[in-house]
């Protein structure tokens, strides 16, 4: 204990010797202590070593250091909070926080430091011009960007540096599809490394702006004194890979297929696709060899399970009363009839119906493909009002009820409670399993011709909070019954259903059901094993050591650290399979990109384009697995190009959109629709009658002209005899277009020293040139 207080004042006297930013000292550990796995608790100071004064003179002498900030009080508005740490409960910490705004710019800025050791945590900076409608373009590739992440790192924290490794940066994972032509943040993401293990718990992490260069973002957190388990005793990484595999179920779905820009309650299609289910229990103890779940526990230590037999299904079957459709909907005051009676048995009380609405469609997720009527209520509870009004809880409650106006059948009940306070203990008045039958009863109650088409397994994660030292239960059960067909689930279509567990009534349920769909059958879809296969093949199994809250308190954590074995997904965006062709899909059933950003750069390494080419691609407005650099580019592709740079209107109505096109080989079926239409809208390209051609490989003016005109300057263009051009080849470039020739070429998107060379055909490398020079001139 001596020891202790002299450590802590060593601390204190350091931190107050100096303002200069601490990042990293002597007591940064280099070396780690293994021992048994046991749990790491560290005392939290309820006092600051650190004064409020002292905070802020270490972050602003931090922020003009490194983003080159002057925090003038008179200037910036200022907060500064003493809090405990987000990320590390056990820590205290200094947050502050800087703003500016004038008609003409914002700036802002903020620091996070340790209220003990006054080592700075966290900086961030943001800052811009209103009005200002150039596109900025980035100017550096990722790996430039890390050189000077690395350097900075290197720079503020030498001895962290030499125990960190840059994680995976999966490029791919956040492309949109439709291009990004803003400047591009890249975030670099370090973790601690030990004895060949990742140590999640303390990570650097850096955020660089593409478009100047500078650092943007910085942050770290970090354990002096790590004690970690030995890798004594531990089982083999093959025999770890074998319980994973056996583990992971490859579950059959049924996606819906939508414009993934303009929501259709009913999808216009359905597609059979695999996906990973782990059934929460996804690493391995590594010195055990047991499954176990992200807080540390055994699956049989936190999963409940419940379901219905076959007979049981069967009788609740038998009980249901067929389902009449009616040639009219019901009446208004017939809708109230039924609704009143439902509110009675849930929830009775003085009823008071607020509005009816009649809806058709997606105005209400329930009603998607169906008619029905809404009924809005408030129930007067009869309790103490003072007792009430000091817990803040109002006399009444409110809620709806939902009935199909043609069947009557009941979609949807919500009995908003609001005698819940969030953080006061209670005691529930049912268990899970009795919800569990209470929720099957629902179902027999109100969609019992459902019984036989849902999934009617359900699980539950055994869960509470502590709160100021006191176990909350939940305050909710919930049930998710998601429909079947064919024995594969469809979960656009479900059953959902809620208890508050303070009284034990039903607190929200609700039905979607389309019918009409049609479902593929799966005799075509590859193999449970095939797809397991598909998915291990971009899965690897790694040794890391898992940090987890032992207390399940995030106000007073108690950690622990296991060894363990997981899988680290080498395309995370990857996890559904198209169950017919074995590709990769997304979430609106598209095939996945096959190149991948490494191969991208491989397949680009030293052409001359080579820069330009990566930055584009980062954006997402090359196709890597189309790009050739010296292949000729297709009218669609150049057009596909050009839309991505200057930007996508991703939710103009698609019909609409197709109707307008006058193209005579371009239809709403085509999925490149919409890339058309907005280079049309854009003026990049010109509507009117005959074929697009889109396959055709383009020459090089109607590359300059369709660039040009993305730019806006066409009618500039057209003012042909003011420009003067230095082309070799001037005389072979066609009249009317020696105005985008030139404008070209004062702009440097082509070089005016060398040949236009009109007629030749125009390759990808020379799109994706001017292109890139073209995005510092873009006007969004």
């Amino acid at each position: 204990m001596k020891g202790k207080k002299l450590a802590a004042g060593l601390v204190v006297t350091l931190a107050f010797s100096t303002v200069t930013p601490v990042f990293a000292d002597s007591t940064i550990a280099t070396k780690v202590v293994t021992m048994p796995s046991q749990a790491v608790v560290n005392p939290t100071e309820t006092k600051a070593a650190i004064s409020k004064e002292k905070a802020m003179e270490i972050a602003k002498e931090a922020l003009k250091k490194h983003f080159n900030l002057t925090m003038d009080e008179k200037k910036y508005q200022s907060n500064i909070e003493y809090r405990k740490d987000w990320n590390n409960p056990e820590l205290n910490v200094w947050a502050m926080y800087w703003n500016y705004n004038d008609p003409l710019e914002y700036i802002s800025a903020g620091v996070t430091i340790d209220g003990n050791s006054g080592k700075i945590l966290e900086m961030n900076k943001d800052g811009g011009k209103y009005g200002d409608q150039t596109q900025k373009k980035t100017l550096i590739t990722r790996e430039e960007a890390q050189e000077k992440a690395a350097a900075f790192i290197q720079k503020i924290l030498p001895d962290v540096a030499k125990q960190i490794k840059l994680m995976p940066m999966y490029e791919d994972y956040g492309v949109i599809p439709y291009g990004n032509p803003g400047p591009i943040f890249y975030q670099f993401n370090y973790q601690r490394v030990v004895d060949d293990a990742k140590y999640d718990g303390n990570y650097v992490n850096v955020g660089i702006d593409g478009s100047t260069g500078e650092i943007r973002n910085f942050s770290y957190r970090w354990d002096d004194a790590l004690q970690l388990p030995s890798k004594e005793g531990i089982i083999a990484v093959q025999e770890a890979a074998k319980l994973l595999r056996d583990k992971t179920k490859m579950e059959l779905i049924y996606l819906p297929v939508r414009d993934e820009f303009n929501y259709q309650p009913i999808p216009k299609a359905l597609k059979l696709a695999y996906r990973p289910n782990y059934d929460f229990a996804n690493m391995v103890d590594a010195k055990t060899g047991k499954l176990i779940g992200w807080n540390g526990k055994e699956q049989d230590q936190q999963v409940q399970a419940a379901s219905l037999t076959e007979k049981q299904i069967s009788e609740i079957k038998k009980s249901a009363k067929p389902i009449v459709k009616q040639s009219q909907e019901i009446t208004q005051e017939r809708a109230k009839e039924l609704a009143l009676e439902i509110i009675k048995n849930e929830v009775g009380g003085d009823v008071r119906i607020n509005n009816v609405n009649y809806v058709e469609g997606d105005g209400y997720w329930e009603a998607a493909g169906r008619k029905a009527w809404n009924i809005d209520f408030t129930v007067e509870k009869k309790t103490d009002p003072k007792a009430d009004a000091k817990m803040g809880i109002m006399p009444f409650q409110n809620g709806r009820v939902m009935i199909d106006a043609l069947t009557e059948e009941v979609l949807a009940f919500s009995n908003w409670q609001n005698d819940m306070i969030y953080g006061q203990p209670f005691e529930p008045v049912l268990t899970w399993e009795e919800a569990y039958n209470k929720a099957i009863d629902v179902v027999k109650k109100y969609q019992p011709d459902k019984i036989d088409q849902i999934k009617t397994d359900q699980i539950f994660i055994k869960y509470s909070e502590m709160i100021d030292g006191k176990e909350i239960p939940p305050m909710e059960y919930y049930f998710n019954f998601t429909r079947k067909v064919n024995g594969i689930l469809y979960e656009d279509n479900q059953i959902n259903i809620s208890f508050n567990t303070k009284t034990g009534k039903l607190q929200n349920f609700s039905a979607r059901w389309n019918e009409g769909l049609n479902f593929p059958a799966k005799d075509k879809a590859i193999s449970l094993e095939a797809a397991k296969d598909k998915f291990f093949g971009i899965n690897e199994v790694e040794l890391a050591y898992l940090k987890y809250d032992v207390n399940n308190n995030y106000q007073n954590p108690k950690y622990d650290t296991r060894l363990i074995y997981r899988l680290m997904s080498l395309k995370p965006q990857y996890n559904l399979i198209d169950a017919v062709s074995g590709k990769f899909i997304d979430y609106n059933g598209k095939a996945m990109p096959e190149v991948s950003q490494s191969d991208f750069n491989e397949k680009i390494k030293g052409h001359w384009v080579e820069k330009q080419a990566k930055i584009l691609a980062q954006q997402g407005i090359i196709d890597k697995d189309i790009f050739n650099p010296d292949q000729g580019i297709s009218r669609l592709e150049a057009v596909k190009m050009l839309v991505k740079s200057k930007g996508m209107d991703y939710y103009y109505p698609l019909k609409e959109a197709a109707r307008d096109v006058k193209y005579s080989d371009v239809s709403e079926e085509n999925e490149d629709i919409r890339f058309i239409y907005m280079a049309v809208r854009h003026g990049i390209i010109e509507n009117k009658e005959g074929k697009f051609n889109g396959n055709e490989v383009i020459s090089r003016d109607e590359l300059v002209v369709m660039l040009v005109k993305m730019l806006g300057y066409d009618g500039l263009a057209k003012a042909s005899d003011v420009f003067q051009i230095s082309f070799k080849d001037k005389e072979n470039i066609k009249p009317d277009l020696l105005g985008y020739a030139a404008i070209a070429q004062g702009l440097k998107l082509v070089d005016g020293n060398g040949s236009f060379r009109p007629a030749d055909q125009a390759t990808m490398a020379e799109t994706a040139d001017m292109i890139y020079k073209a995005l510092g001139y873009v006007n969004r």
